[in-house]
């Protein structure tokens, strides 16, 4: 065996090897963007229905990524186009989701309108939906008949 040699021809990968472990950690190292180490807004998701029928109750689901024990309230506001404002109404857990069932039964009107909002303990509130302003933009969806909306559908598929 010769001196300076690795035995089975491995040097190139030998020295490599003790090149990449004599440099420091920090030298391949890249800087944390700063917006990584800001705190993250907490998710609040809601998936608005596609028709919501003058005629049978909706479901509107909030799903929150905020620890349950540190919620104080979770809460939806709504009108319809004939109410002069809004209703709050504190929602409960169920199944994963804040849920609550609109029904068109019990309120007049053709158009409803809602936004929910989560308060927490530390006094923080989340909203949703926010709008490019950064206000609050309620969602508004309009009261359909079902049968008219189906036709419609059905058309629309031949």
């Amino acid at each position: 065996m010769k001196i300076g040699t690795i035995p089975g021809g491995h040097f190139p990968a030998a020295l490599f090897l003790m090149i990449f472990l004599s440099i420091g950690s920090n030298t391949f190292a890249t800087d944390t963007p700063d917006f990584l180490n800001q705190k993250k807004r907490p998710l609040l998701l809601h998936r608005p229905p596609k028709a919501m029928f003058d005629d049978r109750p909706t479901i509107l689901q909030l799903f929150v990524t905020i620890p349950y024990d540190s919620i104080e309230t979770v809460s939806i506001f709504y009108k319809t186009n004939k109410m002069s404002i809004f209703q709050e109404i504190e929602l409960d857990k169920n199944k994963g989701a804040f849920t609550y069932k609109f029904d068109p039964g019990k309120q007049e009107g053709n158009t409803l309108s809602y936004f929910f909002v989560v308060q927490k303990i530390d006094e923080a509130v989340h909203a949703i939906p926010i709008g490019d302003s950064g206000k609050i933009k309620p969602y508004n969806q309009p009261l359909v008949d079902a049968i008219e909306h189906y036709e419609k559908r059905l058309k629309s598929l031949q």
